[in-house]
């Protein structure tokens, strides 16, 4: 016990007092932020991109049709004794039948996004209740603990002349 403390500003420990608890208000207010773009971007890959894609596959399904009855038209048709080629048709329905293809590949990735998410934000909520917790608890103890090392100290370097110390004589009188 023969080293001095050296305490440079009490000042300084209420000032780290403030802003500590300036901090917790803020992680706070960004955790709660987080949270709500969170269920915002959730909703969008469960049920805005999954109807999306099947409103898509449900027009390629008509365009498919309607190439195809195109098509066969085409085919169907003689010009002068002989079939046309039916190039343009034949290019047509084949788009038409990648763009099918495409929307229903959407709808498979939507889903195995949709599980990947679901994973990846069940990691993440367990890892933010760990902070929500030292928030919530840690940090209003370390408030009050910083509290009571400033009223401490200005006790004893007498700065704090209006905080009665107590008296020994009194507490053992209440205790009795």
């Amino acid at each position: 016990m023969s080293e001095k403390a050296q305490v440079r500003s009490i000042p300084a420990l209420r000032e780290f007092k403030a802003a500590l608890a300036l901090f917790r208000e803020d992680a706070s207010s960004s955790i709660d932020m987080m949270l709500m773009e969170l269920h915002r971007a959730i909703d969008w890959i469960e049920h805005d991109r999954p109807a999306y894609w099947q409103n898509e596959t449900r027009k390629a399904f008509e365009l498919v049709a309607s190439t195809r009855t195109a098509l066969n038209t085409c085919l169907m048709r003689t010009v002068a004794g002989r079939r046309s080629s039916c190039i343009e048709e034949k290019q047509a329905h084949a788009a038409a039948k990648r763009r099918l293809q495409h929307c229903q590949e959407q709808i498979e990735r939507v889903r195995r996004w949709t599980i990947k998410i679901r994973q990846e934000i069940d990691e993440f909520r367990s890892r933010l209740s760990v902070l929500r917790r030292r928030l919530d608890a840690d940090v209003p103890n370390s408030i009050l603990m910083l509290d009571r090392m400033a009223t401490a100290l200005e006790a004893y370097a007498g700065l704090g002349a209006d905080i009665p110390l107590p008296d020994p004589q009194q507490q053992a009188d209440k205790e009795a």
